[in-house]
């Protein structure tokens, strides 16, 4: 039974710390600039354009909760780009994202803002 504990108590550990290190990794990445993709997104970041861009999983439960936002932003915002991280590896990838959901504001081509997992609207708008 005591090992039992510890084996819990170790993987919640392992889960912390790759939190911390997913949240970290963000906040390295404000303030530099966006990198080049390709399509719509890549050709509205060029031209320095404010956009969001949502990245998210299908299966993931946490974007479920965080796209019934989405509508009540895109009210007052309407260049965002959802991006299916599943489909578009590459995209995410290049942005470095490692956990879903992500939302990155970027304004003139550089990363404003870098936020991982459920964001409230108050805090995008916020930053826009």
């Amino acid at each position: 039974m005591q090992n039992f504990i510890y084996i819990i108590v170790g993987v919640i550990g392992i889960v912390l710390i790759l939190q911390i290190l997913i949240r970290l990794k963000s906040w390295t990445k404000k303030g530099k600039n966006a990198p080049r993709v390709s399509g719509s997104l890549g050709k509205s970041i060029q031209q320095g354009e404010k956009v969001i861009a949502y990245f998210y999983s299908p299966t993931c439960s946490a974007c479920r909760t965080q796209e019934k936002y989405l509508p009540k932003i895109q009210e007052t915002f309407s260049n965002i780009f959802r991006i299916n991280v599943v489909k578009e590896r590459d995209v995410a990838s290049t942005f470095g994202v490692m956990g879903t959901p992500t939302t990155i504001i970027i304004d003139k081509g550089i990363i404003k803002e870098y936020f991982v997992g459920i964001t409230p609207p108050a805090k995008i708008y916020k930053s826009l």
